[in-house]
């Protein structure tokens, strides 16, 4: 199996965290054939559950092999876990990212410094700093740098470079249940740094943030779902990382957790799949003019969705969106032509699902998903060959 060592630094921020982490074959990529359909195959990470938050894949250990880094905590502290995989579907046991126990969110795989290898970028909780673990190369950790502030209640982080100087920089999305949060932008200065002071761009709750091109200029613009009944927006990107403009999206009132963008139906132009606790999954599609339509439901209402990614699942140069829910079971939307999406769940309904990742876990060929989950245990979901559609 050919594993990647690295992605250009822009694209960091296109997907959602680690879904094309460097180090793993990139779920967009239909290259190869064929696809995964179904994901019936389930190998637990982990004995028992707890307060995960996320998981990154990822060769951290350079023996060409993906990896897992299970990202915990939340509200209360615990280590972030890194699982060395054999390349067959198969994993070490798990050791600490760092030994200090903090409230993670999120845990991005990048070479930060430069150096050739998987870092980690931390995303903690207050009153925990977040933190850049920076790795020695052979898949162990030791804390390089922090950035933004401890007191920040920070939920998930993006890198990519947004004033194009080639350093990679870090959103940080920061949730107040009041609405009276603040996002921030810290600024990349090298060697795997930040600079310390930051700037704030968005107001309004948000626990994530999501970089893609959506004017077609070339730059990363951010889209900011307010997470707490408020009004969405994507922040336009002016070339040297500031954010004056801005475009709403969704409705006013908004309860988005995450919104991921792709180009849905093939018009060329970017939509958004977005998870509301109120309404349930939906697809925003983006007009010629910028703005963007009302959200068209692709799932159920009656379940509360807590976390979304979107891969070409069955490789057929068509997008696929994943969505995990509270106490529900996971389901794999298979996105089978304009206003299609085929429903398959897997999984089972224990817990809530806080984060995915997707990548070739197994070197089958076929694309894999790990989850994690709090009060659950993390999992991951081997992909089955497609079947066509409603397979």
């Amino acid at each position: 199996m050919t594993v990647r060592r690295a992605l250009p630094l822009a694209l960091l921020g296109a997907w959602t965290l680690a879904a094309c982490a460097p180090g793993v074959p990139d779920p967009a990529d239909a290259s190869h054939a064929p696809g995964s359909r179904s994901f019936e195959r389930a190998l637990a990470l982990e004995d028992s559950g707890a307060t995960s938050a996320n998981v990154s894949i990822g060769d951290v250990n350079a023996d060409g092999h993906p990896d897992l880094v299970l990202v915990k905590g939340r509200h209360w502290p615990l280590v972030d876990l890194v699982l060395l995989g054999d390349g067959r579907g198969s994993f070490e046991p798990a050791y600490p990212v760092g030994d200090t126990p903090d409230r993670s969110y999120s845990g991005v795989l990048v070479d930060i410094d430069g150096d050739g290898d998987l870092d980690v970028v931390v995303s903690n909780d207050d009153p925990d700093p977040k933190v850049v673990h920076l790795n020695d190369g052979r898949g162990r950790f030791s804390v390089g740098s922090t950035f933004g502030e401890a007191e920040w209640s920070t939920r998930h982080i993006r890198i990519a470079d947004l004033n194009g100087d080639a350093l990679p920089d870090v959103v940080l999305a920061n949730r107040d249940g009041r609405g009276a949060a603040v996002s921030q932008l810290c600024f990349g200065v090298g060697g795997g740094a930040f600079a310390a002071e930051c700037i704030g761009f968005a107001e309004g709750s948000a626990t994530t943030i999501s970089p893609a091109d959506f004017d077609g200029d070339g730059v990363l613009d951010l889209a900011v779902p307010h997470r707490d009944g408020g009004q969405s927006y994507i922040y336009l990107n002016d070339g040297a990382g500031g954010f004056g403009q801005r475009r709403p999206f969704g409705p006013p009132d908004a309860e988005i957790r995450s919104a991921e963008a792709a180009d849905f139906d093939g018009d060329g132009i970017l939509d958004l799949a977005v998870i509301d606790e109120r309404s349930g999954p939906a697809l925003l599609r983006g007009r010629p003019d910028g703005t963007y339509a009302s959200g068209e439901p692709i799932g159920s209402a009656a379940v509360r969705p807590y976390a979304i990614t979107v891969a070409d699942l069955d490789r057929d140069n068509r997008p696929d969106i994943v969505v995990g829910y509270v106490e529900s079971r996971p389901i794999a939307y298979f996105n089978d032509g304009p206003g299609v999406f085929t429903p398959v769940p897997f999984g089972d309904d224990e817990g809530v699902a806080y984060g995915f990742a997707v990548g070739d876990l197994d070197g089958d060929g076929l694309l894999d998903i790990a989850m994690a989950r709090s009060e659950a245990r993390n999992m991951l979901y081997f992909g089955s060959p497609a079947r066509g559609p409603g397979a």
